[in-house]
């Protein structure tokens, strides 16, 4: 089958990134419920501090990666101003076995491409290689590491949705991961969801000049009421 290609959406404005990159993927997950969190099975395996940027999703069978290295052909022939974050997700949200689907040369081609990160629905290798060469510059997220090398097989899709632990991930959605894990804002909510992890930063900042000031923590926290009674004090 051959591999499809979709072509890109427009995305938010580039500050949306910039601000998310401040943003832990703990506030992002208060602004949305968890809604968007793509599990604890996908956990970071290089890069440091926050990453975000705009999803592109690829969608490979269970043991061929060959749509991966399409994709980053297709953003070199078709560069898109903004950051990042290649997506890749088995089709029909199949095991991919041990297969290692991502490996440090794709991390090297993303990076000159403007990805800042990949988040696979699977297993990756040359972990330490990347962690080596581009710790600062890249995050991998995913299952784990494997030695088995992925198949070049021609079949795939480029932009399609792709779902992960049942969280769906659409092109020019905003990724954002840390070690926390990996969260989706969908982007016709960013806008909301960033108001949102404003004022919970605000309100965690004045509560803690609170405590410092001497109150006690389930005060602040207004927690009095629902503990009333409910505590007992054991000698």
């Amino acid at each position: 089958m051959p591999i499809t290609i979709h072509k890109l959406p427009r995305v938010p404005e580039t500050y949306f990134v910039e601000e998310a990159r401040t943003i832990p993927t703990a506030q992002w997950g208060l602004a949305t419920g968890g809604a968007g969190f793509l599990g604890s099975r996908i956990r970071r395996l290089s890069g440091q501090g926050i990453t975000a940027g705009w999803a592109l999703t690829v969608s490979c069978p269970t043991d061929s990666n060959l749509a991966t290295y399409v994709a980053l052909q297709y953003m070199r022939d078709n560069p898109s101003s903004g950051r990042w974050v290649m997506v890749v997700a088995p089709q029909d949200e199949s095991e991919t076995g041990g297969t290692a689907m991502w490996s440090y040369l794709q991390s090297a081609m993303a990076w000159e491409v403007s990805f800042v990160g990949a988040v696979v629905a699977a297993y990756l290798r040359d972990i330490d290689e990347t962690r080596t060469k581009l710790e600062k510059e890249f995050s991998l997220f995913g299952y784990g590491g494997s030695a088995i090398p992925a198949a070049l097989g021609t079949d795939g899709e480029i932009g399609c949705r792709v779902t992960i632990n049942g969280v769906t991930v659409r092109t020019g959605d905003l990724i954002v991961g840390d070690s926390d894990g990996v969260l989706c804002v969908p982007k016709d909510q960013i806008e909301h969801a960033a108001e949102k992890c404003r004022n919970q930063i605000i309100d965690e900042v004045n509560l803690l000049q609170h405590v410092r000031g001497g109150r006690g923590a389930a005060e602040v926290m207004g927690l009095d009421e629902m503990l009333a009674g409910n505590i007992d004090l054991v000698e």
